[in-house]
């Protein structure tokens, strides 16, 4: 059993024994008396059944996602939000299925009692129902990626292994007799783990030594850098891009199961959309006509695959449509275009984004992958991030990986600096590299948590 799936067994086991637990305090503390056996038996069958639906939930909530040390920051906010979705479904549940009780009452203890339990069990509990040995490490690469990768290793505990050496190029060359001295730390600390950058240029006459102790020897584990940064942030870390990592990644096309699949997806996806958005679309021109005049819908140039541009049709949600606008939402509105008041509404639900369908249909996009930028923003952001032009080796979606990944800053659901594109850049190439039916099913589920995620309590869990 690898370790994710290990780890994600665990997890799953522990949440159904809370769920079942947090029912039997709920009785006690209901009823002020130790549960009979016949009022454990009404509860427990429909609440069992209940536990299959709030796993689901938490899936699209992310709690069976890998957790970082940022993602863990947010864990209680988390808990709280899903748990509050997971009584309200209930609620209802038991409103439509005749289970023979009407527990009110008993689901908002539960709520309580639930979050409680289901927050120490997460925060607490878990590491210590999952012992790992904890490996000795060494990082031996440069640049930000590195120090990145150091601190979310070294600050969490769901990793077996603790970097104690960060080794860069710079100390590297102020190292006299680096190759030797680096052996003997390797001996002195006992170092089981190497992780490296194999194109690092001071690496060059210190591997042919570490590759002998690694597949010769076996004294150590030797790791891909660019490898663990990408299995542990699930993007792709921006310094490995070289022309041989798009021979390797991107030039290559799927399978036409795939290609057939996605498109048959897109299509049926799309007119369920528009079947859904015909019956809104009343309310919406009403509500948009209440706070003021202006177009209903209106068209922007984007960037779509190989770098052709396409017209897309969206609901108006700015007092302005700078369709060919070079700027970000933030300096819109020093220009006096602002998102109005109805279009903020519509931006958190992403409802604004549905008249693409048209453009889906068409075929030149498609429901998930990288989201297309307008034409005059997408060629700044390729004049300032090298590869860039990369992402849009695929069709541009509506929603996608970075999407359902990246968190930006204030209330802004798009990147509004260049640093927010370069993140954003790295999980696109993560999408294009590993695109599968699997992925995108993950990305449309991940959809959902983001939609509730912005409507939801936010509390930083203290560190």
């Amino acid at each position: 059993m690898g370790e994710r799936t290990r780890e994600l067994f665990i997890l799953i086991s522990g949440d159904v024994t809370i769920f079942m637990v947090s029912l039997w305090l709920t009785l006690l503390l209901r009823y002020l008396t130790w549960p009979s056996w016949s009022l454990l038996e009404a509860h427990f069958w429909p609440f069992l059944l209940l536990a299959f639906f709030w796993l689901f939930i938490f899936y699209i909530g992310g709690l069976y996602d890998k957790q970082t040390v940022f993602l863990k920051t947010f864990l209680f906010s988390r808990i709280l939000n899903i748990q509050v979705a997971n009584v309200l479904l209930a609620s209802l549940i038991f409103t439509i299925v005749p289970f023979g009780i009407t527990p009110k009452t008993n689901l908002v203890i539960y709520l309580a009692v639930s979050v409680v339990l289901v927050s120490i069990w997460r925060l607490y509990l878990f590491n210590f129902l999952s012992p790992k040995t904890n490996h000795r490490a060494i990082l031996l690469a440069d640049g930000d990626e590195a120090v990145e990768l150091a601190d979310e290793v070294n600050n969490n505990d769901r990793y077996n292994y603790q970097f104690i050496r960060l080794i860069d190029s710079k100390i590297a060359k102020n190292t006299p007799d680096f190759k030797d001295k680096l052996l003997a730390l390797i001996e002195k600390e006992n170092i089981q783990i190497i992780v490296a950058d194999p194109h690092s240029g001071y690496l060059e006459k210190v591997l042919p030594s570490l590759f002998d102790l690694a597949f010769l020897d076996f004294r150590f584990t030797f790791l891909n850098f660019y490898q663990v940064y990408e299995n542990t942030f699930d993007r792709v870390p921006l310094s490995a891009l070289r022309y041989d990592w798009f021979l390797t990644h991107v030039s290559q096309s799927k399978s036409l199961i795939y290609d057939f699949s996605k498109r048959t997806i897109d299509i049926i996806g799309s007119l369920i959309l528009g079947i859904i958005f015909m019956f809104m679309l009343p309310f919406i021109y009403l509500a948009i006509r209440i706070e003021g005049k202006g177009d209903l819908f209106i068209s922007q140039d984007r960037i779509g695959q190989y770098n052709k541009p396409v017209k897309v049709y969206k609901i108006r949600t700015m007092t302005q449509n700078l369709s060919a606008s070079a700027t970000w939402t933030d300096e819109d509105a020093k220009k006096g275009n602002v998102v109005t008041k109805v279009g903020a509404i519509l931006r958190k639900l992403s409802i604004d984004e549905i008249p693409q369908i048209y453009t889906i249909i068409k075929g030149d996009m498609s429901l998930i992958g990288p989201r297309n930028d307008i034409v005059g923003l997408g060629n700044r952001l390729a004049d300032e991030l090298p590869y860039y032009k990369i992402r849009n080796f695929v069709k541009p979606g509506v929603t996608g990986w970075a999407q359902t990944n990246q968190h930006y800053i204030g209330d802004n659901i798009s990147p509004q600096s260049i640093e927010e594109s370069r993140i954003r850049l790295a999980y696109d190439l993560y999408y294009v590299k590993n695109r599968s039916l699997w992925l995108d099913v993950a990305i449309a589920l991940r959809t959902i948590k983001t939609l509730l995620s912005r409507f939801g309590v936010t509390i930083k869990w203290p560190k």
